[in-house]
């Protein structure tokens, strides 16, 4: 929710439409005073959530608890009664019926899109909001072999040569850093706005875009510019969390290439195919709304996604549409194929599997009350996501969407992990002055079971806290040999020993 809980939350407990009233005796403060609990049920998971109902100067109002979040205790503002019915002033509509001695209802869109779920509390036990957890003896630490300042967050995710060793980092400040082996910065170049797209090298060639609005061929050897290609023809800048129209549009398109053409999806609603010698545009397709998803490549097809929702495919050739699939809501992660299925993340709260070849739903898999915004990992028939809200790790089977396991994370996790023979890594991301506790910070789980086996916790500042900044790893990390490498929101660069 914006108003409370913010991202996949956003504007939790607006417009919801109350249930018809039960012709029976009004309800009264006294029957509703106090703790009710409901587990709300849907694509074969539940959710737990209380109610408190308490007396603030002399006015009866509730209280919202949200376990799968970690949100304890929101207000829901001034209670009101008609009849039967009930209501406050953030908008939450429930029936009262004596007879059961439930509260019914539905939970409001906003806090579960494109969904109907009924929900249903009863008279509960107090809740009692749980200690924060101490992350620091999560785990050990791991040994960190070296870092390098680049002197701004660090968004984009990292791309790493393996013929040559360069990692390559872009930062906000719109410079895209060539670092070696030993942690040295071989050469820089400035695009002189932020970069949020992961750089791309393709034989001796890195390809990054920018919020200039063109995407850049560098020499992977120099950083020279070869040539330079106009992908946004809008460039509008990126509203900040606080800003009442923020897209949340935190990432960007990267490429994908068959060898002949580059694929790009960009924030002014166009899917490009530039040469890849030259830049020089092939073809466009104009989507319903902005991207930031990178797009996949399947056979002769190019798949990409917008914040409509929509999901396309098209010929590589000429751009002609292939077929077309509704999200309901915005896609904002990459494009994933394997084993001919298409897997995407949707701020539906859906993870979602369509038959590569034809677009046909396979099947869906609901993350309650977050979004999903971490590009897919798939490994040997298992996907590997982080979320938003839910503050989790998740495997997941790719035959059929069914859970493997899931383990609550520090924070935010919207970076792809990084998958090994015996590991997943990847990082959090902190946010200060925020009803439920999210911390930043660098981690690797046990593959098959979803342990912690070691992590990085990276402290904010108490200016930082106070100021509701975020803080921690919000870039993708890259694996190197032995090494993982990471980036964080100071614009230090991490190589870690991925043990």
């Amino acid at each position: 929710m914006k108003k409370f809980v913010s991202h996949s939350f956003a504007c939790l407990l607006v417009a919801a439409l109350a249930a018809p009233a039960i012709a029976q005796t009004p309800v009264r403060f006294s029957d509703l005073s106090g703790w009710w609990a409901a587990d709300p049920e849907f694509g074969g998971e539940s959710s737990h959530l209380a109610l408190h109902f308490i007396e603030k100067d002399g006015k009866p109002e509730g209280r919202l608890w949200l376990m799968a979040i970690g949100a304890y205790d929101i207000p829901l503002g001034e209670l009101t009664v008609y009849g039967n019915s009930i209501n406050f002033k953030e908008s939450f509509p429930l029936t009262w019926n004596p007879t059961t001695q439930t509260l019914s209802g539905v939970i409001p869109a906003d806090a579960a899109p494109v969904y109907n779920i009924p929900i249903e509390f009863r008279r509960s036990g107090p809740v009692e909001k749980p200690a924060p957890r101490d992350w620091v003896k999560a785990a050990p630490w791991p040994r960190v072999l070296w870092t390098v300042e680049t002197g701004a967050p660090v968004w984009a995710g990292l791309e790493r040569d393996p013929a040559s060793g360069l990692l390559l980092v872009a930062n906000e400040a719109g410079d895209l850093n060539a670092i070696d082996r030993d942690g040295k910065v071989r050469w820089k170049f400035a695009t002189e706005q932020p970069i949020r797209a992961q750089p791309k090298v393709l034989g001796k060639v890195v390809y990054v875009a920018s919020d200039s609005g063109f995407l850049y061929a560098l020499d992977l050897k120099t950083g020279k510019e070869k040539w330079r290609a106009k992908v946004d023809t809008v460039t509008a800048p990126r509203l900040p969390p606080n800003d009442p129209k923020t897209r949340w549009d935190r990432h960007a398109s990267s490429v994908m290439s068959d060898g002949r053409l580059l694929y790009m999806a960009s924030r002014d609603k166009n899917l490009y195919a530039l040469d890849i010698k030259t830049g020089r545009e092939a073809w466009h397709v104009t989507a319903d709304d902005i991207m930031t998803a990178t797009p996949a490549l399947h056979g002769g097809s190019v798949i990409f996604a917008d914040y409509a929702g929509k999901v396309r495919a098209v010929s590589a050739r000429d751009g002609k549409q292939q077929w077309i699939y509704d999200a309901k809501l915005t896609v904002p992660g990459d494009i994933v194929v394997a084993e001919d299925r298409v897997i995407i993340g949707s701020r539906s709260y859906d993870l979602i599997a369509l038959d590569a070849a034809t677009g046909k739903e396979l099947w869906k898999r609901y993350y309650w009350f977050s979004w999903i915004e971490s590009p897919p990992v798939v490994r040997d028939g298992v996907i590997y996501t982080g979320s938003s809200d839910a503050t989790n790790v998740y495997a997941v089977n790719l035959a059929d969407g069914t859970f493997r396991w899931k383990t609550a994370i520090p924070g935010y996790s919207w970076q792809r992990t990084v998958v090994t023979d015996d590991l997943v890594i990847t990082g959090s991301l902190g946010k200060g002055a925020y009803p439920a506790s999210r911390n930043g910070a660098f981690f690797a789980l046990d593959r098959a079971t979803g342990a912690f086996c070691w992590m990085f916790l990276e402290p904010p500042s108490e200016e930082t806290v106070k100021a509701g900044k975020n803080w921690g790893f919000a870039a993708s990390p890259v694996l190197g040999e032995g090494v993982v490498y990471a980036a964080d929101f100071n614009g230090r660069v991490y190589a870690i020993e991925a043990r």
